[in-house]
C-alpha cells in the first residue's frame, strides 16, 4: 500500500465511524506519543488517524493499529473497508494497547446511561456521553491504573444495589399482579419482623413491605434468605424465577428460622379457609365491614387476642367443630344489617346524583356567560343518529346497518342489554355532549325510565389523570364528608364509596364524555368495554372520530352522531324562535334556508356556508341567534364568524349594561381593547390547538397576558364558558369554547394579524402548514387575510408534491375577489424550477378537469394557472374520487412517459383527497405490475422530482391479481412499492418467490425511511423455499421498529434458520424482534440449538411461533439445554410449540414445555398420550414434589383416564395452585374415582374452585350423593347462548349457565339424591339458569322433590324434561306442589316437557301445560289424541296466547267441528295452523268454516298447512267460504289432498265468486291429479289470488297444452301479474311448446325463480328458448334456474350465450345429473368467459354440476371454468360473499386437481367448493392443494 492509498482508506474509514466512536479513538489513544491536547482537539477521526502517523505507529506498510483498534472497539463494519486495501488477518494479537487501556474501553462500552449519572453524582461532574466522562475523570486522575479496580467495585455496588431493588420491585410487582389480598398475606406473615405495626399496614404494596424487613435487617442485599423462606411459607413458589434472574443458584432446600411454628399455623389457617367459612368467622366474631377480607380479618382476630399463641388451638378446634357457624337467625340478621347498609349508599347516591343532575339542562349557548342560561329541553331535537356496528342491529331490528335510528330506539337497546356498552362518536359541536346531559338530565327529573333504577354518574374524560381510575372519577363527584354526616356511616366515606360502587357495579351507568382529551398516561375506558373494570355496568363513551378502533372492536353498539338533518334543522328553528316569541322570525330563517323545498340541493339557498354549520347544534343556536339580531346571514365563512363574534360582543355589552350608544355592526369596527382581547385568547387557542386541547387555563391565560383587565375581556363575552368544577374541592377555572370553530376562528384571526404585521418566524410558520390540528384554523387565516393570502401560502411554495395539493386545498379558500391579485403574488416568489414544473402539470389537470364533462369539454383559458385547476379538481372530485382513479388507469399516449408522469400528477391529488386514510386502489397496483422495469424506474423517478411517496402506512397484497397465471411480483415492483412508502408500517406480501425477495433486500438502500418505520411484515402462503438467510439478516438490520415477522406456510428448512443464526453469530448482531412467527415450516432438519441461539441474539423476543414445524422431542431438549447453557431465560408464552409431536418425551422435560405454554395447555396440541400424563404425575408427585405448574386452563380431553388413580389426580391440582379449568370431556373417567378426588384434596387441604371441572361424556352414575352434590358446584357449565363475534374473543362476558343431566351419564336416582343432600346446606344453592334433564326416567319424582330443586336452583330459568317418562298424574302433581310453595312456571322459569306420553292428563293440567308452553304448541309431542283436545276445549275459557298450533299426525277423524270451530274462538291470536295428515275430512272442513262464516268470524290465520288429508269431495262453495274467513291467509298447504280442477273449475259459478284471497302469496298443490288443467282454471286463479307469488305444482299430471300459460297468469284479462316462483318439476314435459312457454315468460315481469326439474325436457328444450330471446332481445329477472335430473347433453355455446344475455339477474344455476360431459363443460366455459367479457352478468353466485361425468377433463380447463364463472361476478360482491360451485360426483382425481390449481388464475378466497365423491386417492394433500385459493371447502 502506497501513501495515497493509506489516506483514501483513512478518508473512508472516517466516513464510516459515528461521532459517538470518534470520542471512543480519543480515549484509546491516550497512552501513545500523542498530544493530549491535540488528541481532543481532533475533528474527526481522520484527524486523530493523522496524529499516528508522526510516532511512526501508522505507516502505509504497517496498518497493525487500525486492525487492533477494530478489534478492541468493536467496530466490525470497519473490516470490510480494511479488506479492500490490504489483507485482514483471521487472528488478531492485541500488543499495542495496554490491559490498563482495553478495561478502559470496554468500561465505556458498558456504561447505561443511569451509571453516567451516578458516576457523574459521585464525582461531582456532568455528562451525558461516556467517553467525555471517562477523559475527565482520567484528567483528574480518578480513573488511572492503579485507581481502575477501586472504581470498578463501587461501580458494582452501586449495580447491586440497583439490582437488588428492581428484584424487589419485579417480586412486588408479580404478587400484586396475581392478587392484591396476597400483600395483606405478607404483611400477616412478617408481622414479627417489624416493630411498628401501624407502618407495617399502612404498606400499599409488598415493595414496601420488603423495605420495611430491610430496615429491620432482616433483608439485605447479601442476604435474601428470607425471602426463600416467605416462599417455602406462602406456596408463592412462582416467584424462584424472580429471584433466579437476578441471584443464582436459588438453594435446592431451605429452611425456615425466621418464622415461628404459630406463624406458619397463622398461615395455614388464613390459606385454608374457604368463603363460606370466611363470612360465617366475620359475622360470628363481629368483624368489620372494613376487615372482612381473608388477612385483614386474621389481623383484626389477632389484634382482639382471638389468635394469639395461647388461643389459636382453642379457636382451630372450634372451627374443625364447626362451633364458630352462626345461627340462622344470626345470618338473617347480618344479612339484613349489609342489605340496609347498602340501600342507605345507594338511596344518598340516587338522591345526589339526581340534585346534581337536574340543572344539566341549563347551559349558557346563547349569551354565553356565568349569569345567563337555555333550558335545552325546550330546544332539544333528536339527533341524525346513525348505527354503525354492533349487536344493536338485530336488537331494533333495523335490517341494514348504517340506518338512522332515533335516542329512544338506543335507549331501549341499552336498557334491553346487560352490561352494554356503547360508543358514540361525531365531529366537534355535533351534540355528543347536550346529549349525554340530556340523559342525566331526564333521569334526575324522572322524565325518561331507562335508568330509573340505576345509578348516572356524568363524567369528563379529561378528568381521569394518571394513575385514577373511573371508581376514583366518579367519587370525586360526592362530597365525603357530607356523605358521612347524612348516612351516619362512620367508616372512611371514600372507601365506603369505593367498595359500593365496585361491589354494585351492575346499578351503574357511565356517562364518559370526551374520549379525544384523555390525557397522555391516564387510564383509558378501554378496560370498561373489556369488561376488565366494573364489568357488569352499563356505559355510554363519546368521542369525536379517530383512535376508537380498539372501542369499536369491544362495544355492543356503534353510534355515530351526524348531527341535525334538514327536518330536525327545521324543527329546533321552530322551536328556538318559539321560546322567544318571534315564531314569525323563524319562518323566516327557514325559508331563507329553503328548508320546505323537497329538492335536496336547493336547501341553503345562497347561504351554504352557514346551512352547512346548522348540523351541529351549537352552531345552529348561534345561526339563528344572528338571525334574531341582523335579520340576514354572510355567504362566507369568515365573515359569517365575524358577525357571530359581533353578536357576541353586542350581547355581551347590553347584558353588562355598557353606556355605548352603538351597536358593533362591522367586525372592522369592534373596540381596541375588546381586538386586544380577542387576540390574546387567539393567541391561547392557537396554542392549545397545537395538541388539540380546547379547554382555557384562566390562571394560565393571566400568566400570558399579565394584564386581568384584558383576561377578563377575553373570557367574560361568550367566546368560551365556564366549566363547572370536577370535585368540590378543584380550584381551578376552566373554561371552554362551545364548538371547536369558535376556538379556530379567534386563532385564525389572531394568526392574520401576525401575518399582516410579519412577525412569525420561519420555524413557526413550518408549525401552522404542517400541523394536522391546525386545518380549519389555517382556513380562517386565510379568509381573514383576504388579499393578503399569499403571505401564507407562499410558504407552501416548495416541489413537493403534498405542497402542491395543500396550496390547491387552501387556495379555494380565497375570496374570489382577490384570486388573480393572490395568484400574482405567489407567481412572483415562485422559483423557476418550481414554474417549469407547473407548467409540465397544467396539462395534466386540464385532461382532469375535461373527463367525464357531460359537453367533453372543459372552459379552459390557455394560460390558465395550476393553482387554480387543481383548486376547482378538488371540488369537483372530493366526492368522487373513485373516478379519479379510474380516469389515472385509463390514459392514453403514444409515449409511455407521458402517462407515467400525467398518473404521477394525479397521484397528488389522489393522495390528498384520501389524506391520511390513503390506500393505494387495488387496480393501480395491477396495473403497475403490467410495467415493464423500465417503465417502474421512470415511474420512480418522476415521484423523486417532486419527492411523492405513497402516505399510506398498510399495503397488503394477499388476493393480489397479477399479470400471469403464478400471480407473482416481480422484485422491481416490490422495490418501487418500499422505496416510495414514506409511512409503511404494515406490509403483506403472499404473492412472491424466495428469490425476489432475495433481489429486493440485496438492493436495499438504508436510507430509505420507510423501511425503519415497518412494524408489521407478513409473508405467508409464499413459496421461499430458495430465500437465502442473508436477506433476512439484511431485513432484520434495517427495519429496527420491526414487531412481528410472519414467515408461516412458507416452505422453509432448517438451513435458512441455521444461516441467519451464523451470521447473527458472527457479525454479533442483536435483534429486537418481539414476534416471530414461522410455524408450518419443516424444521425437522434443524437442531434445537440453533433457535436456542436465535432466541439469545433477541432479548426482546416475547413470542416465537415454531408450531406444527415437524419438531421432535429431541430439538425440545437440545432448545432447552442450549438456552440453560447460555443462561436464556425462556419466559411465559415465549414460544408457541403446538402442532408438534412430542410423543417420547419424559416427565421433567414436560414440566419445562408446560411452563414455557404459559397458562393454557391443551394434550392433543402435542399429539401427547395417557402415557405422558402418567409421566407426568409420577415426576410431580413424586420425583419433584416441590414443582408448581403454571396452567390456568388445561385440556387432557379424550384420554383414557380409567387407570389414573385418584391420588395422583389430587395431587395435580395441588401442584396446579392458580388451575382454574380442567376440561377431562370423555376420558372414561367413573363417578367413584371423582369422589376420591374430591375426599383425597379434601384430606390434602386443596380449595377447588367453582366451575373447574368440565367432565362431560364420563358415565358418573356410580358417584355417591355427597360427592355429587360437590362436585355440580365444581362442573363448568356451559354456555348454551348463540355468541357473537365480540363474545367469542371476550370470556369475560356474562352468558346463561347450561348443564345437561345426560352428558354426564346421570341418572334419576342421582337426581333425587342429589336433591336430598342439598335439602342439608341449601345456603349454597346451584348457579345454573338452564338445567336440560331430558332422557331419564322421571316417573318416580314427586312435586315436593321438584319444588326443591327449584328453590335449590334460585337462578334457574329454563327447564328441560324432554322424554324423560312423565305421565299427566305425574304432571299434575308438579304442578299441585308448585302452586302450594308460590311458584309460577309460566313467569320466571319456562318448563319443556317434549316427548312425554301425557295422554292420561286430566283437562284443567292441561291447560296449564299449554299456558307455559309459550306461543308455540305441538300436540303430537306429548302424545295427546283428539280426546285429549276435544276436554282441553271444554274446559278453556280464557283466551289463548298460541300463535302456532301444530296438530300434525293427530288423528281427527273423530273430532266433531264444533271441537275445531271452539278450538279457533279462543284462540284469537294464532296465525299458523298445521294440519297435516290428520286423517280430516272435507265435510268437516266445510262444517267449521259454515259455523265460521253464521258466527261473522274473521280468523287471524296466516299459513294454513292440510297436507296428506282426504278431500276429494270438497267444492267450491266450502273453498269460497274458506276465503271469506281467512282474509289474510299468506301461505296456503293443500299437497296430496286427491284435489281435482272441479273446485276451480266451478268457483266462478259458486255465489262466493267475487271472494278473493287478496293477500295470498304461496300456493302449494303438488301431488293432485290436474290433467284436466284448462286455461279456464289458471284464469280463476288470477282472479282468486291476485297476489300470488309462488305457484308449487310438482307432480300434478300437467296437460301438455296448459303449461305454456302457467307463467303468464290470464294476461288476456289485463290482471298485474306478481308470480316471482313457479315449480312444476316433476311433470311430464316432453311434449310442450317451450317456443311458446318462453314468449309468455317474457310478460312475468316479475318471475324470478323456475322450477323445471325431473320433467324429461326435449333435446331442443334450450334451442326453442334461445330462438325466442334471441330474436326479442328480451332481458328477464329471472335469479334461479333449475334444470337438473334432465339430459342436456351436446350444449352449443351459441345457444348458451344467447340464453344467458337475457338473463342479467342470474344468480344460481342448478344443472345437477344433466348428463353433460365434458365437451358440454368447454361449451359452458367458453360461454361464461364471452357472457364475463361483456360484462352481460354481475352478480352470478351459485353454480352446481353435481353428478355429471367430467373425467376426462384436464385441469387447465377446469381452471378456466373458475375463471370464466368469477367473470359473472362484480368484484365487490365476491369481496363479501364468495361463489359456490358444486362438482360432487363428476369424476375428478387427484391429477386433474392439481393441474387445475396449477394454472389458477383468479382472486383466491373468492370461491367455495364442494368436490365430494370424486376419484380422489390422497385427499389430505388435495385439500392442501385447495387451502391456498378456496375460501371454503366441504369435507370430503
Amino acid at each position: 500500500m502506497d501513501k495515497p492509498d493509506l489516506l483514501e482508506l483513512l478518508v473512508e474509514l472516517c466516513e464510516n465511524i459515528a461521532k459517538k466512536d470518534v470520542e471512543m479513538l480519543r480515549v484509546l489513544y491516550r497512552d501513545f506519543p500523542v498530544s493530549i491536547t491535540q488528541l481532543e482537539g481532533a475533528g474527526s477521526a481522520f484527524d486523530i488517524f493523522r496524529l499516528l502517523e508522526a510516532p511512526g505507529l501508522l505507516t502505509p506498510t504497517n496498518i497493525n493499529i487500525l486492525i487492533q483498534t477494530i478489534e478492541i472497539t468493536g467496530l466490525a463494519h470497519l473490516k470490510m473497508i480494511i479488506e479492500r486495501y490490504a489483507t485482514y488477518p483471521v487472528t488478531v494479537e492485541i500488543d499495542m494497547f495496554s490491559k490498563f487501556r482495553q478495561d478502559v474501553i470496554d468500561l465505556g462500552k458498558g456504561l447505561s446511561v443511569e451509571e453516567i449519572q451516578k458516576i457523574c453524582q459521585i464525582y461531582g461532574c456532568s455528562f451525558r456521553l461516556p467517553w467525555k466522562l471517562i477523559q475527565h475523570l482520567e484528567n483528574s486522575s480518578v480513573l488511572t491504573k492503579e485507581t481502575l479496580p477501586s472504581f470498578l467495585d463501587t461501580l458494582k455496588s452501586s449495580q447491586a444495589t440497583k439490582d437488588f431493588n428492581k428484584l424487589l420491585s419485579d417480586l412486588s410487582e408479580a404478587i400484586e399482579n396475581k392478587s392484591k389480598e396476597y400483600v395483606s398475606m405478607l404483611k400477616v406473615l412478617c408481622a414479627d419482623h417489624v416493630n411498628v405495626q401501624a407502618d407495617l399496614w399502612k404498606a400499599k404494596t409488598a415493595f414496601d413491605v420488603f423495605k420495611l424487613l430491610e430496615e429491620a435487617g432482616y433483608l439485605k442485599t447479601t442476604d435474601i434468605s428470607i425471602l426463600h423462606e416467605m416462599i417455602v411459607v406462602t406456596g408463592l413458589d412462582y416467584l424462584k424465577e424472580i429471584i433466579e434472574r437476578y441471584m443464582q443458584p436459588y438453594p435446592d432446600q431451605v429452611s425456615v428460622i425466621h418464622f415461628s411454628a404459630h406463624r406458619h399455623n397463622i398461615m395455614h389457617l388464613g390459606k385454608s379457609l374457604s368463603n363460606k367459612r370466611l363470612r360465617r368467622i366475620c359475622c360470628k366474631y363481629e368483624v368489620p365491614s372494613n376487615h372482612r377480607s381473608r388477612w385483614k380479618m386474621i389481623k383484626y382476630l389477632q389484634e382482639n387476642d382471638r389468635l394469639s399463641e395461647e388461643n389459636i388451638s382453642m379457636f382451630l378446634d372450634k372451627l374443625k367443630q364447626n362451633e364458630v357457624f352462626f345461627s340462622e337467625s344470626e345470618s338473617v340478621t347480618l344479612v339484613k344489617f349489609r342489605r340496609n347498609q347498602d340501600q342507605t349508599i345507594r338511596d344518598y347516591l340516587s338522591s345526589w346524583m339526581r340534585r346534581l343532575y337536574k340543572d344539566e339542562n341549563k347551559m349558557t349557548p346563547a349569551i354565553w356567560h356565568e349569569g345567563h342560561t337555555v333550558d335545552v329541553t325546550s330546544l332539544f331535537t333528536d339527533l341524525n343518529l346513525r348505527q354503525v356496528d354492533g349487536d344493536m342491529v338485530k336488537s331494533i331490528s333495523i335490517q341494514e346497518e348504517g340506518r338512522p335510528t332515533i335516542l329512544k330506539e338506543v335507549l331501549g337497546f341499552m336498557k334491553s342489554t346487560e352490561a352494554c356498552k356503547l360508543l358514540i362518536t361525531g365531529k366537534g359541536g355535533m351534540g355528543k355532549t347536550t346529549l349525554l346531559k340530556y340523559i342525566a338530565h331526564n333521569w334526575a327529573t324522572g322524565v325518561d325510565d331507562t335508568f330509573s333504577d340505576k345509578l348516572i354518574f356524568l363524567i369528563n374524560v379529561r378528568d381521569l389523570h394518571a394513575r385514577k381510575t373511573i371508581v376514583d372519577a366518579a367519587v370525586k363527584t360526592i362530597m365525603p364528608e357530607t356523605f358521612r354526616q347524612n348516612t351516619k356511616i362512620q367508616e372512611d366515606p371514600v372507601k365506603v364509596l369505593e367498595t359500593f360502587i365496585t361491589d354494585h357495579d351492575n346499578e351503574l351507568v357511565l356517562l364518559l364524555d370526551g374520549l379525544d382529551e384523555l390525557e397522555e398516561g391516564a387510564t383509558s375506558p378501554i378496560f370498561l368495554f373489556k369488561n376488565l373494570e366494573l364489568r357488569k355496568s352499563s356505559v355510554i363513551l363519546t368521542s369525536r372520530p379517530g383512535n376508537t378502533a380498539k372501542f369499536e372492536q369491544c362495544c355492543k353498539a356503534h353510534i355515530e352522531v351526524k348531527g341535525f338533518n334538514a327536518a330536525s334543522i327545521h324543527e329546533f328553528i321552530g322551536k328556538y324562535y318559539k321560546s322567544c316569541n318571534k315564531v314569525d322570525l323563524g319562518q323566516q330563517l327557514v325559508r331563507k334556508f329553503n328548508l320546505d323545498s323537497i329538492c335536496t340541493h336547493m336547501r341553503g339557498g345562497s347561504n351554504k356556508e352557514a346551512f352547512e354549520l346548522c348540523s351541529s347544534p351549537f352552531l345552529l343556536l348561534k345561526i339563528c341567534t344572528i338571525w334574531e339580531e341582523k335579520r340576514q346571514l354572510p355567504t362566507d365563512l369568515s365573515d359569517l364568524f365575524k358577525d357571530l363574534i359581533c353578536c357576541i360582543l353586542n350581547q355581551y355589552r347590553n347584558k353588562s349594561g355598557s353606556e355605548a350608544s352603538e351597536c358593533i355592526d362591522e367586525f372592522d369596527r369592534i373596540p381596541e381593547n375588546q381586538r386586544v382581547a380577542i387576540l390574546a385568547l387567539g393567541k391561547y387557542t392557537y396554542e392549545g390547538l397545537k395538541t388539540n386541547k380546547l379547554t382555557i387555563d384562566r390562571f394560565l391565560l393571566k400568566e400570558m397576558v399579565k394584564d386581568d383587565e384584558l383576561v377578563k375581556l377575553a373570557l367574560e363575552p361568550g367566546f368560551v364558558y365556564k366549566e363547572n368544577p370536577v370535585a368540590h374541592d378543584d380550584l381551578k377555572q376552566i373554561y371552554t369554547p362551545p364548538h371547536k370553530l369558535i376556538s379556530e376562528a379567534v386563532a385564525g384571526f389572531y394568526l392574520s394579524v401576525q401575518i399582516d404585521n410579519d412577525t412569525l418566524d420561519a420555524d413557526e410558520f413550518q408549525i401552522l402548514r404542517s400541523n394536522e390540528y391546525l386545518h380549519m384554523t389555517r382556513i380562517f387565516a386565510i379568509e381573514f387575510l383576504g388579499v393578503n393570502a399569499g403571505e401564507l401560502l407562499k410558504h407552501w411554495l416548495t416541489n413537493e408534491a403534498s405542497n402542491y395539493f395543500s396550496l390547491a386545498q387552501y387556495f379555494r379558500y380565497v375570496k374570489e375577489k382577490y384570486k388573480k391579485d393572490v395568484l400574482n403574488n405567489l407567481d412572483k416568489v415562485m422559483s423557476p424550477p418550481m414554474r417549469r414544473k407547473c407548467s409540465e402539470m397544467r396539462e395534466t389537470f386540464r385532461m382532469v378537469l375535461c373527463f367525464q364533462n357531460e359537453d367533453g369539454q372543459q372552459n379552459l383559458g390557455k394560460h390558465e394557472h395550476l393553482l387554480q385547476m387543481m383548486s376547482d379538481c378538488f371540488v369537483k372530485y372530493e366526492s368522487k374520487r373513485e373516478k379519479l382513479v379510474q380516469l389515472m388507469l385509463s390514459q392514453k399516449s403514444t409515449e409511455t412517459i407521458d402517462v407515467l408522469t400525467s398518473l404521477v400528477h394525479i397521484l397528488i391529488m389522489i393522495d390528498g383527497l384520501y389524506g391520511s386514510h390513503f390506500c393505494i386502489h387495488k387496480s393501480y397496483f395491477e396495473y403497475l405490475a403490467q410495467l415493464t422495469d423500465d417503465d417502474i424506474n421512470v415511474l420512480t423517478e418522476k415521484m423523486e422530482e417532486i419527492k411523492f411517496t405513497y402516505s399510506s402506512d398498510k399495503f397488503s397484497f394477499d388476493k393480489f391479481k397479477a399479470p400471469n397465471q403464478k400471480k407473482l411480483l416481480s422484485s422491481k415492483f416490490v422495490s418501487h412499492v418500499l422505496n416510495t412508502s414514506s409511512n409503511l408500517r404494515f406490509l403483506t406480501l403472499n404473492c412472491v418467490k424466495g428469490c425476489t425477495l432475495n433481489a429486493v433486500f440485496s438492493d436495499l438502500n438504508n436510507d430509505k425511511e420507510s423501511f425503519f418505520k415497518l412494524e408489521y411484515i407478513c409473508f405467508r402462503n409464499n413459496d421461499l423455499s430458495d430465500f437465502d438467510g442473508l436477506s433476512l439478516v439484511i431485513l432484520f438490520q434495517t427495519t429496527p421498529k420491526l414487531r412481528e415477522l410472519d414467515m408461516s406456510d412458507c416452505n422453509l428448512s432448517g438451513g435458512i434458520v441455521n444461516t441467519v443464526v451464523n451470521e447473527l453469530e458472527s457479525r454479533q448482531i442483536k435483534l429486537f424482534l418481539p414476534s416471530l412467527i414461522v410455524s408450518h415450516n419443516y424444521f425437522e432438519d434443524t437442531d434445537g440449538a440453533s433457535f436456542a441461539t436465535l432466541i439469545r441474539f433477541a432479548p426482546e423476543l416475547k413470542y416465537l411461533d415454531i408450531g406444527s414445524c415437524s419438531l421432535t422431542t429431541k430439538f425440545l431438549s437440545n432448545l432447552l439445554d442450549e438456552c440453560d447453557r447460555n443462561g436464556v431465560l425462556l419466559s411465559d408464552h415465549l414460544l408457541n410449540l403446538t402442532g408438534n409431536k412430542f410423543v417420547d418425551i419424559n416427565g421433567a422435560s414436560l414440566v419445562k414445555l408446560v411452563k414455557l405454554s404459559g397458562q393454557s395447555f391443551k394434550w392433543n396440541d402435542y399429539s401427547l398420550s395417557v402415557a405422558n400424563f402418567e409421566s407426568l404425575l409420577s415426576y410431580v408427585c413424586e420425583i419433584d414434589c416441590r414443582v408448581t405448574l403454571p396452567w390456568t386452563k388445561l385440556n387432557i380431553s379424550g384420554l383414557d383416564l380409567s387407570s389414573i388413580i385418584a391420588e395422583a389426580l389430587a395431587c395435580l391440582f395441588e401442584r396446579s395452585p392458580n388451575l382454574c379449568k380442567l376440561s377431562m370431556d370423555n376420558c372414561n373417567l367413573s363417578g367413584s374415582v371423582m369422589s376420591d378426588v374430591l375426599d383425597n384434596c379434601e384430606a390434602n387441604g386443596v380449595v377447588l374452585k367453582e366451575n373447574i371441572l368440565s367432565l362431560k361424556g364420563n358415565n358418573l352414575s356410580d358417584i355417591d350423593d355427597m360427592s355429587l352434590s360437590a362436585l355440580l358446584n365444581l362442573i363448568c357449565l356451559s354456555d348454551n347462548t348463540r355468541k357473537g363475534r365480540r363474545d367469542r374473543m371476550d370470556s369475560s362476558i356474562d352468558h346463561e349457565t347450561f348443564l345437561q343431566w345426560s352428558d354426564y351419564s346421570f341418572s334419576t336416582s342421582n337426581l333425587t339424591g342429589m336433591i336430598n343432600v342439598s335439602m342439608l346446606d341449601s345456603d349454597d344453592p346451584f348457579s345454573w339458569r338452564r338445567l336440560d334433564l331430558s332422557g331419564n326416567n322421571l316417573a318416580s319424582i314427586t312435586g315436593n322433590m321438584f319444588v326443591t330443586l327449584l328453590k335449590l336452583s334460585p337462578q334457574l330459568n329454563y327447564l328441560k324434561m324432554n322424554n324423560c317418562s312423565l305421565s299427566g298424574k305425574c304432571i299434575k302433581n308438579i304442578l299441585d306442589e308448585c302452586e302450594k310453595n308460590g311458584i309460577k312456571l309460566n313467569g320466571n322459569i319456562r318448563l319443556s316437557l317434549k316427548s312425554n306420553d301425557l295422554s292420561d292428563i286430566d283437562d284443567v293440567t292441561l291447560v296449564e301445560v299449554v299456558g307455559f308452553s309459550g306461543k308455540s304448541f305441538e300436540w303430537s309431542e306429548y302424545s295427546l289424541s283428539s280426546t285429549n283436545l276435544r276436554d282441553f276445549l271444554s274446559r278453556v275459557h280464557d283466551k289463548l296466547m298460541w300463535q302456532n298450533l301444530d296438530l300434525s299426525d293427530v288423528d281427527l277423524s273423530l273430532l266433531e267441528a264444533k271441537s275445531l270451530f271452539d278450538l279457533f274462538k279462543v284462540s284469537p291470536k294464532l296465525k299458523v295452523f298445521n294440519m297435516n295428515r290428520c286423517h280430516l275430512q272435507s265435510n268437516v272442513l266445510a262444517d267449521v268454516f259454515n259455523r265460521c262464516q253464521e258466527s261473522n268470524m274473521i280468523l287471524s290465520l296466516t299459513d294454513l298447512f292440510l297436507k296428506g288429508n282426504d278431500f276429494h269431495g270438497l267444492d267450491s262453495d266450502t273453498f269460497s267460504t274458506l276465503t271469506r274467513c281467512i282474509p289474510d291467509l299468506e301461505k296456503l298447504d293443500m299437497s296430496d289432498c286427491k284435489l281435482t280442477c272441479s273446485i276451480m273449475k266451478d268457483l266462478p259459478m259458486s255465489s262466493s265468486n267475487k271472494i278473493q284471497l287478496k293477500s295470498l302469496q304461496a300456493i302449494n298443490l303438488s301431488g293432485n291429479n290436474f290433467k284436466e288443467l284448462t286455461k279456464a282454471v289458471i284464469t280463476t286463479f288470477s282472479n282468486c289470488f291476485p297476489a300470488l307469488e309462488h305457484l308449487v305444482m310438482r307432480s300434478c299430471n300437467l296437460p301438455v297444452g296448459m303449461v305454456q300459460y302457467l307463467p303468464e297468469m290470464a294476461s288476456k284479462r289485463n290482471i298485474p301479474l306478481t308470480l316471482t316462483s313457479i315449480d312444476i318439476g316433476g311433470n311430464d314435459l316432453s311434449k310442450v311448446k317451450w317456443a311458446t312457454f318462453s314468449s309468455r315468460i317474457s310478460k312475468s315481469t316479475q318471475l324470478k325463480v323456475v322450477k323445471l326439474d325431473s320433467c324429461h325436457l326435449p333435446s331442443t328444450f334450450l334451442y326453442d328458448i334461445e330462438r325466442v330471446f334471441s330474436r326479442r332481445e328480451l332481458k328477464l329477472r329471472l335469479t334461479d334456474i333449475f334444470l337438473h335430473h334432465n339430459d342436456l347433453s351436446n350444449l352449443k355455446k351459441d345457444v348458451v350465450v344467447s340464453i344467458l344475455s337475457a338473463l342479467p339477474s342470474l344468480m344460481r344455476l342448478y344443472l345437477d345429473n344433466c348428463n353433460l360431459k365434458s365437451k358440454d363443460l368447454l361449451a359452458l366455459i367458453e360461454a361464461f368467459s364471452e357472457i364475463g367479457s361483456r360484462r352481460l352478468l354481475r352478480v352470478f353466485n351459485t353454480l352446481r354440476l353435481h353428478k355429471n361425468d367430467f373425467s376426462d377433463i384436464d385441469g387447465m380447463s377446469l381452471a378456466l371454468l373458475f375463471k370464466s364463472v368469477y367473470s359473472l361476478c362484480s368484484p365487490y360482491l365476491l369481496s363479501f360473499i364468495p361463489q359456490l360451485v358444486i362438482l360432487s360426483s363428476c369424476g375428478l382425481n387427484d391429477g386433474i386437481i392439481v393441474d387445475m390449481v396449477n394454472s389458477w388464475q383468479v382472486e383466491t378466497n373468492a370461491f367455495k367448493l364442494t368436490i365430494d365423491d370424486n376419484n380422489i386417492a390422497d385427499k389430505d394433500a388435495i385439500k392442501r392443494k385447495l387451502k391456498g385459493i378456496i375460501a371454503e371447502l366441504d369435507d370430503f
